[in-house]
């Protein structure tokens, strides 16, 4: 009697990268937020420290942000084509994402851009970011 292996119960490998991409970025961008800069506040860093670890970390995240919303806009046009882009909420959200966290990262520093901008177009990308989880995982048709 030969048995077949039983098929796994895996994701399908877009559904992983999404997933994972999703929770890299958003992840960071969170846990900098709601852990890492009010602990440095608690332990009693001096303000101008937290203006530089801020300066540095900022930056940094919003480059990792624009390289896995790229990764995740080409998982979608992978298994939906390149009109899910456009037509669907995920590709949606994430080209406002995209093109968010590229003018926070412009305007970042500069004079040209008040804080209070730059901070409201922070929370706007995070936000979408949020509503993004809410969406199901691409997977291909058939």
């Amino acid at each position: 009697m030969s048995r077949t292996p039983a098929t796994p119960d895996f994701l399908p490998m877009p559904a992983m990268l999404w997933q994972l991409m999703q929770t890299l970025w958003l992840g960071a961008h969170m846990a900098a937020l709601l852990l890492f800069m009010p602990m440095l506040v608690k332990i009693g860093f001096a303000p101008m420290l937290l203006q530089e670890v801020h300066g540095q970390l900022r930056p940094a995240l919003l480059i990792f942000t624009l390289m896995a919303t790229a990764v995740q806009m080409l998982v979608l046009v992978r298994t939906s084509g390149v009109h899910a882009l456009v037509r669907q909420l995920r590709g949606q959200l994430l080209l406002g994402i995209w093109l968010l966290a590229l003018v926070v990262l412009v305007g970042y520093g500069k004079e040209t851009i008040s804080d209070t901008m730059i901070r409201g177009l922070y929370g706007a990308m995070l936000g979408a970011g949020l509503v993004l989880l809410t969406q199901p995982l691409p997977r291909k048709k058939g």
